[in-house]
């Protein structure tokens, strides 16, 4: 059992580690680490009393050889009460602070480190206070002076002081996650990141709790020989005594962290595969169009040609003339689409900068002539948007082709589109909205193939939304769609932050 539990936390941090590149997952390795420090000083600072052998093998299942050996180790007793202190302590603190970092903003991050100094000098002064040396030349003290009952009295308040602000650190982490996910609870990428995190530490904080609910506690007590200290036994669940199955509980709760972990990367694997498949048909529609162009422009050419010299030949005939004009529209406007088709699926470069959210979305509205549309676009400028780095042409583009979609999609050619926008921790979200028709269910995970349209295939070409898709990946970014048949489709663009430092 012990291996099993020592393989499971290798490979935990192994994964944490391997992603150590933000405040929060800096949090999360704390966090497990003040764990494992707890779990282990507080297994051998029982091994200082024989007679909890039982019960330190419902933790570890030691075999008796190992138990002697541990017992017969001088192990610093002060130092294991430091440690244990320490990693609780530190579970606590990183708990909260892991909360605070997930859920900020880019814009916030700076001020929390103020929030993080604060919350960090009261853990310390709560290590200090449950220091054995402190507690002992308090002892001491009040021994000295005949005032002992006055030291458990106020030793007792400051204990339960500490134990509910410890409580309000775990209450006030949960608070903020939910609060998370249910303010951004439609955008599916952040809710699930909030879920499978919050799913993931839930195991750890029940057997933490369950174990610990009692701890930090002040382990010593003077006795009349100053040269000898009393260490004291610390408190132990009932079922610890009783049953022996506890280690395949810490196991358990250990193994659904690590399956988390993999769960979330598979949602990262997920979207990464959603991109690679469309870059894929992209790819190979690329292809096909080239060829596909190269021989419908010979075509066109040929007609628009004949209809020239049909118009040269019949220039007195009004009527021929009308019709011959509107076929050399006709092909001009397909030589149009064609280029269209041809810039929106070759190779782009980007030109990035730090720009406004704002810039690309109010510079796409303005290319709908409000005299002519009879879909009204709502969008009003949020003052503390953030900053991201984009190549703000083909962002304005990518928001464009999605307006355009919208608008061509409204039933009777009437309806409302709603733009807002927002920072969800280290992304700005744009969200498009309209009240249209809605999307089947059976075509949303195809609306970013090549050539897919639900529309009219003679004058909408199906690769507006495939433009979209590889704008967006191509700035590092994500795009998702939701649709209620009849009611709503909406359309979240996240793009990173530009980090301030």
């Amino acid at each position: 059992m012990i291996f099993l539990f020592l393989v499971c936390i290798i490979i935990l941090v192994f994964f944490i580690s391997r992603n150590l590149k933000s405040s929060s997952v800096f949090f999360l390795s704390t966090l497990t680490i003040g764990w494992i420090l707890a779990y282990v000083s507080f297994t051998l600072y029982l091994s200082k009393f024989n007679y909890f052998y039982n019960v330190v093998n419902q933790f570890i299942d030691f075999s008796p050889g190992t138990w002697n050996y541990l017992v017969l180790q001088n192990f610093d007793t002060d130092t294991l009460i430091r440690l244990f202190h320490f990693g609780i302590i530190l579970f606590y603190y990183s708990f909260l602070a892991f909360a605070i970092s997930f859920v900020s903003t880019m814009r916030f991050r700076k001020k929390n480190v103020y929030t993080y100094m604060i919350l960090g000098i009261f853990s310390f002064i709560q290590f200090i206070y449950y220091d054995p040396g402190v507690h002992l030349l308090w002892q001491n003290h009040v021994t000295s002076i005949g005032n002992l009952q006055q030291y458990h009295e106020y030793s007792q308040i400051i204990h339960l002081f500490f134990h509910a602000i410890n409580l309000c650190f775990l209450i006030g982490g949960l608070a903020l996650f939910t609060y998370h996910f249910v303010r951004y609870y439609r955008l599916r990428y952040i809710r699930h990141f909030t879920i499978y995190n919050v799913i993931g530490l839930f195991p750890l904080i029940s057997v933490h709790l369950f174990i610990f609910y009692w701890a930090p506690l002040n382990f010593v007590r003077v006795t009349f020989s100053q040269s000898y200290i009393n260490y004291l036994q610390p408190p132990i669940h009932p079922f610890l005594m009783e049953y022996r199955f506890f280690p395949v509980i810490v196991l358990f709760a250990v193994i659904i962290m690590i399956y988390n972990v993999f769960k979330y990367k598979s949602i990262e694997a997920k979207y990464s595969s959603i991109n690679i498949n469309t870059k894929k048909k992209m790819d190979t529609a690329s292809l096909g169009v080239r060829a596909f162009t190269h021989s419908i422009k010979n075509h066109l050419l040929a007609i628009r040609s004949e209809a020239e010299y049909l118009q040269e030949k019949f220039a007195d005939d009004e009527e021929a003339q009308y019709s011959l004009n509107l076929m050399i529209v006709a092909c001009e406007n397909s030589f149009r689409s064609i280029h269209d088709a041809n810039e929106k699926l070759k190779s782009i470069t980007l030109n990035m900068k730090a720009t406004p959210l704002h810039i690309p979305i109010e510079k796409a509205v303005e290319r709908f002539h409000s005299n002519t549309l009879h879909v009204n676009i709502h969008y009003h400028r949020n003052e503390q948007e953030g900053m991201v780095y984009i190549d703000s042409e083909y962002i304005q583009e990518a928001i464009y082709n999605i307006l355009k979609n919208s608008i061509e999609a409204a039933t009777n050619g009437v309806g409302d589109i709603w733009i807002t926008t927002k920072e969800v921790g280290q992304w700005g979200t744009i969200t498009i909205r309209d009240n249209g028709p809605g999307i089947p269910s059976e075509n949303v995970d195809e609306i970013f193939t090549p050539f897919f349209s639900t529309k009219s295939s003679i004058t909408n070409w199906g690769i507006g939304l495939s433009f979209c898709h590889k704008v967006i990946t191509a700035h590092n970014g994500k795009i998702e769609v939701t649709s209620e048949k009849g009611k709503k489709t909406q359309f979240d663009i996240l793009l990173p932050l530009v980090r301030r430092v």
